[in-house]
């Protein structure tokens, strides 16, 4: 294994063992950037929700039922995995496209 790809690799695994983290300043200071609150538009006093902010598969980066703490963190490990495997997916998708566009 390359060097360099090592080292991304060591660095991906060290942020989804502190990913749990996060979780820590929802239950202590509510909502971090409130993204779970209403959307306001303050000059048109419309306060709204759009529909598509409830179709997440993993809702609130937590598994249904799982509603204890250590149960919460997993999922915060499950969505991080999830989102890290989907980006890696894309990248490897481009830099293959691109490998094939190089051999034409």
């Amino acid at each position: 294994m390359e060097t360099w790809l090592k080292r991304a690799l060591i660095i991906i695994a060290i942020f989804v063992a502190i990913v749990p983290l996060g979780i820590l300043g929802t239950w202590n200071c509510g909502d971090a950037w409130g993204e779970w609150g209403e959307v306001q538009d303050s000059a048109h006093g419309i306060n709204w929700t759009p529909e598509s902010y409830f179709g997440a598969p993993l809702p609130d980066y937590n598994v249904e039922g799982w509603d204890n703490k250590l149960m919460a963190s997993i999922g915060y490990w499950i969505s991080a995995i999830i989102g890290i495997a989907l980006t890696m997916l894309v990248v490897l998708g481009i830099v293959k496209a691109q490998e094939m566009i190089r051999e034409r």
